[in-house]
């Protein structure tokens, strides 16, 4: 089988289509890298934005508050008890209690 390949004749181009092959392979090397470099980048930003984003939104910074508003632990309170009272009184089994860890 290896005597096989041996024997196999290789055809290679002229010396200097072999150099513009090489310089056009490191060319699209570059590319590549300068566009894996640009999606890093890309992708930090986009986690420092997301950050951002959050820690406004959890200050109350996103939008204007309104002073009249509930806490959010009294809406989530307000909104548990009611999901209590609507849920059926015989499915209080794993089903129940996975629902009220959610």
């Amino acid at each position: 089988m290896l005597s096989h390949i041996k024997e196999t004749p290789i055809i290679l181009p002229p010396i200097a289509e072999q150099h513009e092959i090489i310089r056009e392979i490191r060319l699209r090397f570059s590319v590549i890298k300068d566009q894996e470099e640009a999606i890093y980048s890309s992708e930090t930003q986009a986690n420092l934005l997301r950050q951002s984003i959050l820690q406004r939104a959890f200050q109350g910074k996103l939008v204007p508050q309104d002073p009249s508003d509930e806490p959010a632990s009294l809406l989530l309170e307000r909104i548990r008890a009611e999901r209590i009272k609507q849920s059926p009184r015989g499915r209080k089994g794993k089903a129940h209690q996975s629902r009220l860890i959610q």
